[in-house]
């Protein structure tokens, strides 16, 4: 099955947060689940449009937000309790890196006007 890039990195998120949530237990690691849902459905809508570019943009906005999101909230972490590696650093560095790999692959994509295909 032929995937884009979009359900690529959906599939990671979703995998950090429900790890996230089996391993600590709170609601707040499923953080990253939600933007791979909404990052996976804008995938598959993807897939299926005749005319796909909307819901590119909207797919890169998402993962811009999951750039900005950790980031903003590392930088309140590291002022409150310095810079220790925890859970939630760990998964907003994570999430921070698999939006910004994706974000990449969207502007490789949109420079070249091919679309990355993953087998």
């Amino acid at each position: 099955m032929l995937m884009n890039s979009a359900i690529a990195a959906a599939m990671l998120l979703l995998v950090l947060g429900i790890g996230g949530v089996f391993s600590t237990g709170a609601v707040t690691s499923a953080i990253p689940a939600l933007f791979g849902l909404a990052l996976g459905g804008l995938g598959v809508a993807i897939e299926r449009s005749r005319a796909p570019r909307r819901f590119e943009l909207l797919a890169a906005l998402v993962g811009l937000l999951g750039v900005i999101a950790p980031a903003a909230n590392l930088v309140r972490i590291i002022n409150q309790t310095g810079l220790v590696i925890n859970a939630a650093v760990f998964a907003n560095l994570t999430m921070a890196g698999v939006c910004a790999l994706y974000l990449l692959v969207w502007l490789w994509e949109q420079r070249t006007g091919e679309r990355l295909r993953i087998k």
